[in-house]
């Protein structure tokens, strides 16, 4: 029974895959697609083993129990089934006490993750690995979808595009596999493809139009922070340039540049003054709260401390640099001796290097244009690092945390005139 399960999920990840080569944006990606997707599926097993025989245990192995008893009680009671997955009704307190993450269950991204694997299971019979490649997918698709719609619109950052997206390690190992990651990723880029598509002018398909509210409320649920960081600049950026046609100012760049930094730098002043009427105390709270738990639970582990973290504006401010920075480049080669911590040592001296050339390379005057896609880009990677780095002191969990932001900065690393030469002799 089981090698039959197998043999037709294979099939429809077969038929999918087959169906996602032939859209016309999976066109721009050749010679990327399938070495891309290969690298994620696999890295989706990697995570599994990771997991299972490394850590022995973890977050996607409490998320897959908790979903195999909610499997097995939608084959027990359909209807009861149904109002716990649409409306978080439970039988009874005992059931409820079975399943983890329920205490705010109206609110927990983690639940709503294990009622999702649920649904999954009934297609792939509950088996880990299958649903890890279906979630794997997923994230392939976002990520792939993302990458053509920046090869069309910027064709000259076409190999920056894919390296960051596609192919940059802890990007394509932590955002694949049974994981929130896989699924935040996945519809996060997806949303963002969309986005761009609409302010450069693009066709939207009926079913981008039918798929765009589903892709909203699944990255929002999952991490809605992070979408309220990133959801107000696309809205923003897909305004300026609109306005551009008929605003002469915003008919170049410089113009479009200036126009959203303003907006950005006035909404950020705006806050402040209204601060009393928004909830910046409960977020400052929170985001103190969730650093000094991780922290408390990551002394005996490589982290950070943060020795001026407090719940106020002026905390926030004065330890961002040091978490942005730890966010970005650590942990440091020699920091801890265990394989993924010297892994990732490897991988951010390879990010300090990047960050070299772009120095060296600004220096020597190659006049990159700055473009309206750079200043997006760069405050998706200032405001999503910032919210990671002061809220994870934890380098391990860290290294998960930071893909929602380190494709958008690898993006922009490589797209210097010496990355670019690099880019073309490896022929990538």
């Amino acid at each position: 029974m089981s090698i039959l399960v197998y043999v037709l999920n294979f099939l429809l990840i077969g038929g999918l895959v087959w169906w996602m080569q032939r859209q016309e944006w999976a066109k721009t990606l050749r010679p990327y697609f399938f070495p891309a997707l290969g690298l994620k599926m696999i890295c989706g097993v990697l995570l599994g083993l990771l997991y299972t025989y490394y850590y022995a245990g973890g977050d996607t192995t409490t998320y897959h129990s908790a979903s195999l008893i909610l499997t097995a009680y939608a084959r027990q009671d359909v209807a009861g089934y149904l109002r716990l997955l649409f409306f978080n009704e439970f039988e009874s307190d005992a059931f409820r006490a079975t399943l983890p993450f329920t205490t705010y269950a109206d609110f927990s991204n983690s639940f709503y993750f294990i009622k999702l694997l649920s649904v999954l299971n009934l297609i792939t019979s509950g088996f880990y690995y299958l649903n890890a490649l279906y979630l794997s997918l997923f994230s392939f698709w976002g990520a792939a979808r993302l990458t053509a719609v920046l090869c069309r619109l910027f064709p000259q950052w076409r190999s920056a595009a894919a390296v960051a997206f596609l192919f940059f390690p802890s990007v394509a190992f932590w955002s694949a596999g049974l994981s929130k990651d896989a699924l935040m990723f996945g519809s996060m880029c997806w949303v963002i493809s969309f986005a761009l598509s609409v302010a450069h002018g693009e066709r939207i398909s009926f079913w981008q139009l039918l798929l765009l509210p589903l892709m909203l409320y699944i990255f929002i649920k999952v991490k809605l922070f992070y979408s309220a960081a990133i959801i107000p600049l696309l809205l923003l950026y897909i305004t300026i340039k609109s306005a551009a046609e008929k605003v002469n100012v915003l008919k170049q760049q410089p113009g479009q540049v200036g126009a959203f930094v303003f907006a950005v730098a006035g909404g950020l002043l705006l806050a402040v003054l209204l601060q009393d009427f928004l909830p910046i105390d409960f977020l400052l709270e929170h985001s103190t709260r969730s650093y000094y738990a991780l922290l408390e639970m990551s002394v005996h582990g490589p982290h950070m401390v943060l020795e001026s973290m407090e719940p106020s504006i002026r905390g926030i401010v004065y330890s961002f640099p040091e978490a942005m920075a730890s966010a970005v480049y650590r942990p440091f080669i020699g920091e801890a001796r265990e394989p993924l911590y010297v892994l990732l040592g490897l991988e951010n001296l390879l990010l300090l290097l990047l960050s070299v050339i772009v120095l060296a390379s600004l220096i020597k005057g190659t006049g990159l244009r700055i473009e309206l896609i750079h200043v997006l880009f760069l405050l998706f990677v200032l405001l999503l690092g910032g919210i990671v780095g002061l809220t994870t002191p934890n380098f391990g969990t860290l290294s998960r945390y930071r893909i929602v932001f380190l494709p958008f900065l690898v993006y922009l690393l490589l797209q210097n005139r010496f990355a670019q030469r690099l880019l073309a002799y490896f022929r990538l």
